[in-house]
C-alpha cells in the first residue's frame, strides 16, 4: 500500500492536535512554517517530533518568496492534501494546495478569509448581509464617519488579529481615540503589523458560535452555540459562558442557513470554518471568521456531548472524504446527545500562579467533562480583558439539565484565588 502523506500549514492551536488524529488513519504529516519563528502565543503548542519532517522559512522572506520556497521543497512528493492548523496558516495553506492540484479554497478571496474588512466586502458583493465599516489610521476620520451614519456606539478593531485582542466599544470621540492609537503601529500576537483600524457599527443581540466543515462545495455545520459575554471597562466584552444548542432548534436552522451563504460568499469549498455570528432583529450577520478549525476547544468534552468535535471530523473529511461525505449527507442536522456548558473563568486579580488547589472541588463536580487553557504554574494571572488573558475554561456535559445548572453557579461562585493559587508577583521576583 502507498504511503500517505499531507502538510499542515502553522499546526498551532487545535491544529497541533490534528497529527494525531491523521496518524489514526495512516497518514504522516509534514509541517509547514509560514514564517520562521512561531508567535509568542502559540511556541508552546509546538512539537517537532509530531512531524515526519519540519520546513521552515528563511528570515527574512516576503510572502511569495515564502510560498515559492515551500513548493521547492515540497516538490516531487506524493500529498494527498494541505490544511491550515491555524489562523496564521491560512493564506499559505491555499496558495500551496491550490499551486499543487490539492483539494483547495483557491487564493482569490484568501484575504479576505483572514482581512475583516476585506471579508465584509466579500459577504456584501454577494448579496449576503454584512456589518458597515470604515477602514482607517486616523481617530478624526473614524469619529466623523461615526457621526455621519448617526452610530452611538461602534467597534474598533485590528484587520487580522485573533483571540477578541484589541477590540473596542467606542461611544465617544475619545474613546475612538484611545482605540486607534492602541491598535495603529502594534504588532499584534500573531505577527502581524496594525497599519489601519477597521472600525464596523455594532451590532446589539445574541451572539453565537458556529462550526462547519465543508467538501466539494457542501458545508455541513458540526456544532452551534450561544456566545454571551460581560463587558470589560475600557476595551469591549469578553466570553463568560457558551451553549451547545440542539441541532433542531429553529435558530440552528436559520444560523445554518446564513452560514452556507457566508462560506459560498467566501469560496470556502473544503475544509473546517469556525464563525461568531449575532443575530438581531434584521436576522444573522458574521462577525468574526476562521477558515480554519476552532481554537481553544475541548474535544473530549464536545465529543462527549455531540459525539464528535469539530477536529475529529475535520480529519475524517481528508482522511476519508467518500465515507465522511457519505456520512454527513445522510445525518442530517447535528444531534445533541447531552446539555453542555463551556465555561470561561473570569479574573479581577493579579498573581503568579504556583497550583491549582480549587481544580480538586471542581473536579468533583457531577457535570464536571474537562478543564483546558489554565494559566501555566510559573506564570502570571492577570485580569481577564480579552480571549489571551482568561485565566481558564471548563466544560460542563450532562443530561440533566437541572444538574447542570447547578453546578454551573457553584461554579462560577469561585473566586480565582480560590481556583488557583497565587503569590503576589512581586514576591516571585
Amino acid at each position: 500500500m502507498n504511503e500517505r502523506n499531507c502538510v499542515i500549514v502553522d499546526a498551532y492551536s487545535t491544529g497541533r492536535f490534528l497529527p494525531e488524529e491523521f496518524k489514526k488513519y495512516g497518514i504522516g504529516t509534514v509541517h509547514v512554517m509560514s514564517a520562521a519563528q512561531i508567535p509568542a502565543i502559540f511556541q508552546s503548542h509546538f512539537n517537532a517530533d509530531l512531524y515526519d519532517e519540519v520546513i521552515r522559512p528563511p528570515q527574512r522572506m516576503g510572502y511569495e518568496e515564502i510560498v515559492e520556497y515551500h513548493l521547492k521543497a515540497l516538490h516531487g512528493r506524493e500529498l494527498e492534501f494541505v490544511i491550515a492548523g491555524c489562523e496564521t496558516g491560512v493564506e499559505l495553506a491555499d496558495s500551496i494546495s491550490e499551486r499543487l492540484g490539492l483539494p483547495s479554497n483557491g487564493t482569490a478571496l484568501s484575504a479576505a478569509r483572514r482581512d475583516k474588512s476585506r471579508l465584509c466586502e466579500a459577504l456584501a458583493s454577494a448579496g449576503v448581509r454584512s456589518i458597515r465599516q470604515v477602514v482607517s489610521d486616523n481617530a478624526g476620520e473614524i469619529a466623523s464617519w461615526k457621526r455621519a451614519e448617526n452610530f452611538n456606539e461602534i467597534v474598533i478593531k485590528p484587520l487580522n488579529s485573533t483571540g477578541t485582542e484589541d477590540v473596542f466599544f467606542c461611544s465617544t470621540d475619545a474613546d475612538v481615540q484611545r482605540a486607534v492609537t492602541a491598535i495603529v503601529g502594534k504588532t499584534n500576537r500573531v505577527g502581524a503589523f496594525n497599519k489601519l483600524a477597521l472600525a464596523q457599527e455594532k451590532i446589539n443581540g445574541q451572539q453565537y458560535t458556529v462550526n462547519a466543515v465543508s467538501i466539494d462545495g457542501d458545508a455541513f455545520v458540526t456544532e452551534a452555540w450561544t456566545y454571551d459575554t460581560v463587558p470589560v471597562e475600557g476595551a469591549s466584552s469578553v466570553c463568560s459562558l457558551e451553549r451547545l444548542l440542539g441541532g433542531k432548534e429553529p435558530i440552528v436552522q436559520e444560523l445554518s442557513d446564513y452560514l452556507v451563504r457566508a462560506l459560498q460568499a467566501l469560496r470556502i469549498a473544503d475544509g473546517p470554518a469556525h464563525a461568531e455570528i449575532i443575530v438581531d432583529d434584521r436576522g444573522p450577520v458574521l462577525v468574526d471568521f476562521g477558515a480554519r478549525l476552532q481554537g481553544t476547544m475541548s474535544a473530549k468534552a464536545r465529543t462527549m456531548a455531540l459525539g464528535h468535535n469539530h477536529l475529529t471530523l475535520t480529519a475524517w473529511r481528508y482522511a476519508d472524504p467518500k465515507g465522511f461525505a457519505e456520512y454527513m449527507r445522510r445525518r442530517g442536522v447535528y444531534k445533541r446527545q447531552a446539555h453542555a456548558l463551556c465555561v470561561s473563568l473570569i479574573s479581577d486579580m493579579g498573581g503568579v500562579v504556583t497550583g491549582y488547589s480549587g481544580l480538586d472541588e471542581i473536579r468533583k463536580l457531577p457535570s464536571f467533562a474537562d478543564a483546558i487553557a489554565f494559566v501555566p504554574i510559573g506564570q502570571e494571572l492577570v485580569p481577564t480583558i480579552d480571549l489571551a488573558s482568561t485565566p481558564g475554561i471548563v466544560y460542563l456535559v450532562n443530561n440533566d439539565l437541572i444538574q447542570l445548572e447547578d453546578d454551573y453557579r457553584q461554579l462560577r461562585a469561585m473566586r480565582m484565588n480560590q481556583v488557583f493559587d497565587l503569590v503576589a508577583q512581586e514576591a516571585n521576583q
